[in-house]
């Protein structure tokens, strides 16, 4: 059964300068943040009421961080305008970052 998502192509995130950039849809999560001077990307895999086979990035620049995630989205999605404008909004996020 497809993820719940309330709309696709607006990030979990209510302004560019929150805490974590949070994307959820087809079977993951992705969960992006910052550690010192380094952008942070995990993504797990939903299985019921947890979060499984958690993998971690670390990113120095915002572009390699939003690559991920625009990579991440399309390798779940197979949908190549929701992983551009993901991706975009990722390195909105991780530009705005404090």
């Amino acid at each position: 059964m497809p993820d719940f998502v309330i709309d696709p192509l607006r990030p979990a995130i209510s302004s560019d300068t929150a805490a974590l950039f949070l994307w959820r849809g087809a079977g993951i999560v992705l969960l992006g943040g910052r550690e010192g001077e380094r952008w942070i990307l995990a993504r797990a895999w939903l299985e019921g009421d947890r979060l499984a086979h958690v993998r971690r990035w670390s990113f120095g620049q915002p572009i390699p961080f939003s690559g991920q995630v625009r990579r991440l989205i399309m390798d779940a999605t197979a949908d190549a305008e929701l992983a551009q404008t993901q991706g975009m909004l990722a390195l909105t996020w991780a530009e705005a970052a404090p």
